[in-house]
């Protein structure tokens, strides 16, 4: 069997990269014709600012870019590991036996129709102002799709497999753990990678209620003084947190699941 060598690691590196390629560009020139359509139009600054206005408005040390970027990440960073181990539980227990599939599910459904918005002020009052609220503000508008999804992936084992095990005389503890859970891999992937991106609108919108710091309470802040620019530039860095956070899940993937990456990019 031929290993696999370094020209044709680099060859598959390239072929990744290039995937991506024509995704950056449409990006870059859409953030031109926005340069040139505020330039050309006179646009003012307080209604849409350019990207290079925004760009300026990050180099401003009166808005705590650090500060406040951190507190974000640690709300995302909280809000999608908590919601991601909450799924897989929840999950687990749904699959476990019919009763509790009967009893649980619909408990989250009715739990996932309502306005997370609405709890907000809620966990203020149990919390304080600070990062837990914004995590589980989070975490209850990340958690449903990797419920769902990790328990599809649970439930989805082959039929002959599980009958195979149980003639073996197999727990249902060594079922989950030997069939259930590596058919679920690519499934909970599925669901990491909403999780990745519910995580930091749900961090957000924590943030638009119960902190003090953060990015989303620095558009808050920025909109009540009309200061658009900082708004795009905080705008732009939620977008590039999520975007990070979806590809290291990517990453992690094509590491621990390579069978669930689906596009040969190499061809």
């Amino acid at each position: 069997m031929n290993q696999p060598t370094a020209a044709d690691a680099s060859r598959g590196l390239a072929a990744r990269l290039g995937y991506y390629v024509p995704s950056l560009l449409v990006i870059v020139g859409l953030l031109l014709l926005w340069q040139f359509a505020v330039v050309f139009f006179g646009v003012k600054e307080f209604i849409l600012p350019s990207p290079w206005s925004a760009m300026k408005a990050l180099a401003n040390p009166n808005y705590k870019w650090f500060s406040n970027f951190l507190a974000t990440l640690y709300a995302v960073l909280g809000a999608f590991v908590l919601s991601a181990v909450l799924g897989v539980v929840l999950a687990v227990v749904i699959v476990w036996n019919d009763l509790l599939l009967r009893t649980v599910m619909p408990v989250l459904v009715l739990f996932n129709t309502l306005p997370k918005i609405a709890l907000a002020p809620l966990f203020v009052v149990w919390l304080g102002y600070g990062i837990w609220p914004n995590i589980l503000i989070g975490t209850t508008i990340a958690f449903f799709p990797m419920v769902v999804n990790t328990a599809v992936g649970l439930a989805t084992a082959e039929p002959e497999m599980l009958d195979l095990v149980r003639t073996l005389k197999a727990s249902r503890w060594q079922v989950m753990r030997k069939i259930r859970f590596p058919n679920a891999v690519p499934y909970i992937f599925v669901g990491l990678k909403l999780n990745a991106t519910m995580s930091v609108i749900g961090a957000i919108v924590g943030e638009f209620v119960a902190s003090e710091r953060g990015l989303g309470s620095l558009i808050i802040t920025s909109g009540v003084t009309m200061e658009t620019a900082p708004i795009f530039a905080s705008l732009g860095l939620i977008s590039a947190l999520g975007l990070v956070l979806y590809g290291l899940v990517v990453a992690a993937e094509r590491v621990v699941a390579p069978w669930a990456d689906r596009e040969d990019l190499a061809r």
